[in-house]
């Protein structure tokens, strides 16, 4: 390979890489956080995170003892920026750990509060809360049942 062409394919490479980070920010790593509430469903799921204010991330992950960090391999992850503050997408049948993790000084930091609330909707497989510090709400993940029929082929958000 030509070392110019090999140059271009690094720089390329380091172009994907920055952009898929906040400037300044560090990588997320939310296999490290204490609390990742999990739901599960034996059929296809869809999701929707709202965020009331902050930088946050939200990453859903899956869990294997021989794979990713820790067990835990990160399958959908959405940013919840204060430009779209909300965001969602489809998920196939599965156990899933969830975590939200807001930005602060360039760290991603793991929630003081994650919260499963007690499910009192049928249509509901779960519905979580995350906070800085206290018992609150800064994100709220609602994960309901897709509609029979509908499938969980693709994420219409995100395009997966």
């Amino acid at each position: 390979m030509k070392p110019r062409v090999l140059a271009i394919g690094i720089a390329i490479f380091l172009f994907g890489l920055s952009a898929a980070v906040p400037a300044g920010a560090a990588e997320a790593r939310p296999w490290l956080c204490r609390d990742k509430p999990v739901f599960s469903s034996d059929h296809a799921m869809r999701f929707e995170a709202a965020r009331q204010d902050g930088r946050w991330l939200l990453l859903l992950m899956t869990f294997d003892a021989m794979g990713g960090h820790d067990g835990f391999t990160i399958v959908e992850s959405q940013d919840l920026s204060s430009t779209v503050p909300n965001r969602g997408g489809q998920l196939p049948a599965g156990r899933y750990f969830a975590v939200a993790q807001y930005l602060q000084g360039g760290e991603w930091i793991c929630p003081g509060y994650a919260q499963k609330s007690p499910i009192y909707k049928p249509n509901q497989v779960a519905s979580i809360c995350y906070d800085e510090e206290s018992a609150g709400c800064a994100v709220k993940l609602i994960v309901s049942p897709v509609p029979s029929g509908a499938g969980a082929s693709s994420n219409p958000s995100t395009g997966h």
